[in-house]
């Protein structure tokens, strides 16, 4: 069982005991990401945790920092997302010291040089443009922007190549003197640990994180009205595609039935969207859904790429299933086997320290507290069929539905045509 203490100037900490491993993994999350930007700050959160591998006094570079962790076999990583920053390394238990001293001195005592500030700038826009490149990942931030507009949930984490480019080094280092607070962070261990020493450790080596300060939250407004179709042009034998609707937030109480729902719909290959699609159709590759819920909005998102000439088939195909389910809701057998679906993928993605660290500490953070995973499986076992059909309701409006197509599309009134939920009389 996970152990929670509120360190000095409020400084949260959660250690998990896991004596049967030899690994141990540290989490610092940090309540900062892009929903806490303005539209001309859209990317600082990212480049921040960018400039945060580029070295302090103790380790004056970044090969100094990494090879610090990775020069004993460990792991080190980061990434940013809407509502958190997130700085994790995972080694041998023996070495937990180590990569705890490694994750503070990062998050405190970070350089922030000029030269350094205009590395991280073009290893940015590289990566912008990289995604630019590759259609199977634009598609899907094209698909947030033809939602939500321009607000955080719909513009890159990592902000545009424009907004990048006019950074400074003091608004970066300011933005990080304001987010990176004891009251704005959580601190998440486990592995195979001794627990006071670890406690006592931490309190060490984050003794010179500043006590207070946390940014402005951007309240998400309404989805953009649908059902709309953007076609972004590309000569290429494929057409890539989302079809996308707002979901439910994180503290929404059917977000159960929302993780039942989609595995029927397209979540695995047993869903009804792969089932239809790829192995009745033969119509793509791979096509699946997933949802994401984030504080005050979430999206409920199907994708897949296809041949150009067999999109009209494949969008009039998918709309047909997400029909059925609207119309005639799922059956019992498909939410029984789909609970045990959901039940063993929560079981299996806690197998090692890093997922707990990261789930524990991400609680934390979200919610103030860890929801034991016993209760989260005692919440789908009580799903009944309504739940997951209120939720088909609610999620399956085609006044909100957006499709976002890159490739070769030659007609868009066809696809439009599509984008409804009336089923036809006499069906």
């Amino acid at each position: 069982m996970p152990i929670q203490r509120e360190l000095t100037g409020g400084l949260r900490v959660i250690v998990e005991p896991l004596p049967h491993t030899y690994s141990a993994s540290i989490c610092c999350m940090v309540g900062v990401g892009s929903a806490y930007e303005q539209a001309a700050q859209s990317g600082m959160a990212h480049f921040v945790e960018h400039m945060l591998f580029r070295g302090t006094p103790q380790r004056p570079n970044s090969k100094a920092l990494v090879e610090t962790i990775e020069g004993v076999g460990g792991i080190i990583d980061a990434y940013t997302s809407l509502e958190s920053t997130v700085y994790s390394a995972k080694v041998a238990h023996v070495h937990v010291y180590r990569a705890i001293d490694v994750i503070a001195d990062m998050l405190q005592h970070s350089l922030f040089r000029d030269a350094d500030v205009e590395k991280e700038r073009r290893v940015i826009i590289e990566e912008i443009s990289q995604t630019a490149d590759t259609p199977a990942e634009l598609v899907h931030l094209l698909s947030d922007a033809a939602v939500w507009g321009d607000q955080p949930v719909g513009r890159d984490i990592a902000g545009s190549a424009a907004t990048v480019q006019q950074f400074r080094r003091d608004d970066l280092h300011a933005y990080w003197q304001t987010h990176y607070t004891r009251q704005n962070m959580v601190i998440s261990i486990a592995g195979n640990i001794d627990v006071d020493a670890v406690l006592t450790y931490v309190e060490q080596a984050f003794a010179d994180l500043p006590a207070t300060g946390r940014g402005v939250w951007v309240p998400t407004t309404a989805a953009r009205s649908g059902p709309q179709v953007q076609v972004h042009a590309l000569e290429s034998e494929q057409v890539h595609f989302c079809l996308a609707v707002p979901g439910l937030s994180m503290y929404d109480p059917a977000k159960r039935a929302m993780m039942v729902f989609d595995a029927i719909v397209g979540g695995n290959s047993t869903s009804r969207l792969f089932q239809e699609i790829r192995e009745e159709r033969a119509l793509a590759y791979t096509i699946g859904s997933y949802s994401r819920e984030y504080v005050d909005a979430g999206k409920w998102v199907v994708s897949a790429s296809v041949d150009a000439d067999a999109i009209d088939e494949t969008i009039q195909a998918v709309m047909q299933v997400l029909r059925e389910v609207r119309q005639q809701g799922v059956t019992a057998a498909e939410l029984e086997q789909v609970k045990e679906q959901v039940k063993g993928g929560i079981w299996l993605s806690l197998e090692d320290s890093m997922s707990i660290a990261l789930r524990n500490g991400s609680h934390l953070l979200r919610y103030g507290q860890v929801i034991a995973v016993d209760d989260v499986i005692a919440e789908v076992a009580r799903l009944q069929l309504d739940d997951v059909i209120q939720v088909a309701e609610r999620i399956l409006d085609a006044t909100h539905m957006h499709l976002t197509l890159i490739g070769p599309v030659a007609n868009t009134e066809t696809l439009l045509a599509q984008l409804h939920m009336d089923v036809p009389a006499g069906a």
